[in-house]
């Protein structure tokens, strides 16, 4: 069984299961491998939408397992971490990861 460091649990929240729908809304996920290959963390593309469903910036751990939630995205879509960026003020997230397609090893 692979650790979830608590994704599982924060799915059943009311919180997660709002995010959810923003998360896996296949236009975001679309931008989202967008914006990677473009340098730009894949979290730009959801943080403001997930401020106006009520995540505050300070809410480190909610902010951590959204991003461990767009790595199983990005993985599914054959995405690996490549790197982490910086992302503008006004957006939930201030850093996130940029994501490159998999290679084949």
């Amino acid at each position: 069984m692979v650790a979830d460091f608590g994704l599982s649990a924060f799915r059943q929240t009311a919180l997660g299961r709002k995010a959810e729908a923003v998360l896996t809304d296949p236009e975001n996920v679309r931008d989202m491998v967008a914006l990677c290959r473009n340098d730009i963390p894949a979290v730009r593309a959801i943080g403001k939408q997930l401020l106006a469903l009520g995540m505050k910036p300070r809410d480190d751990e909610a902010k951590k397992l959204v991003g461990r939630w767009v790595r199983e995205i990005m993985a599914g879509k054959a995405w690996e971490p490549l790197r982490t960026g910086k992302i503008p003020r006004g957006n939930l997230f201030s850093t996130g990861t940029i994501y490159r397609p998999k290679k084949d090893r």
